[in-house]
Order: structure tokens, then sequence, then C-alpha cells
């Protein structure tokens, strides 16, 4: 009798361990979901051009370009209502130009031969490398030279040629 709880005995603790450790270990392998909080801090962004309160202002994160010209006041009168991209999403920092009717309709037409980067990037559909492409192509005789341009097409140059001169 003494051998077979000789033989038992460690075979029952050693289970008994076995399966407390599985225990502790499926509680700590279960997933458990903590809710995580994003804490977006508020945009700081600035409108110039064609609105009634040009200036910098402070808009919750997510905000877009339709929030921001309410935030300025609106549209001034004269200001290109058709070209304003009003769902545009703004982010940290952004610098909204709202041009005025006179420049969509060929007055005040931005020079492609001495135009800064920035100014180029105020006009629709051209951003950063864009505006780089168009320095560096320089000097244009016409308009339709920006189809030498590298990302500029057909559509785009349309687009483009009410708005510019060479």
């Amino acid at each position: 009798m003494q051998r077979l709880a000789d033989s038992w005995f460690p075979a029952l603790l050693a289970a008994s361990c076995l399966l407390l450790a599985a225990w502790q270990l499926a509680v700590r392998l279960r997933p458990s979901y903590v809710p995580v909080a994003v804490d977006q801090p508020a945009l700081a962004v600035s409108v110039a051009g064609a609105v009634v309160r040009p200036g910098l202002y402070e808009l919750p994160w997510g905000s877009r370009v339709a929030d921001l010209v309410a935030a300025a006041g609106g549209l001034a009168a004269g200001a290109a209502a058709g070209m304003v991209q009003s769902a545009l999403p703004l982010g940290q920092g952004d610098t909204v130009f709202i041009p005025h009717e006179a420049a969509a309709h060929g007055g005040g037409r931005v020079s492609l031969n001495s135009a800064d980067s920035w100014t180029l990037q105020q006009l629709p559909g051209i951003g950063p490398a864009l505006a780089e492409r168009i320095i560096g192509g320089r000097p244009y005789s016409t308009v339709q030279d920006l189809l030498s341009v590298s990302g500029i097409g057909p559509a785009t140059l349309a687009r483009l040629e009410p708005l510019v001169s060479p």
C-alpha cells in the first residue's frame, strides 16, 4: 500500500500544479480591451484673401476649409467662391488663400516666370513638388509651355490657364 501512495502522490501533485499554472496562464492570455483615448490638439490655421476677417484662427481637429471661412466671417464681396475647395480638410499650420473674382477672370494673374513656390501652391491642384517643377522649367513664353512640365496635362492646363500668365 505504501508503494501505491508513493507513485500516485507525486503524480497528483504535479498534475494539480500543472492545472493551476494553466489556469493562471489562461487568465493572462485572454485579451482585454482597453479603450484608446486620442487627444487631438486644436488646429492653428490662417486664412488670407477675400474673406471678411483674414488672420489666424484656432479650430477643432478635423475642421475643413468651410469651417475656417465661417470663422473668418464668410467670403468677402468679390470672392471667387467657385474656386474655394470647401470640403478640403485642414492640417496644423495650413494657410488658405481665397482668391478674388478678378483673379479668376483674368485680372491679377499669377506670373509663371516670377511667382515663388508658395504663390504657385495657391493655385488649384498645385502642390509643393509640382510648384518646384514649374519653377525649374522657367522661362515660359506662353501658358501652353506648361505642358512640358511633368505632371501637367491638358486638364490641369485648362484649369490653370485663366489664372496664370507667362
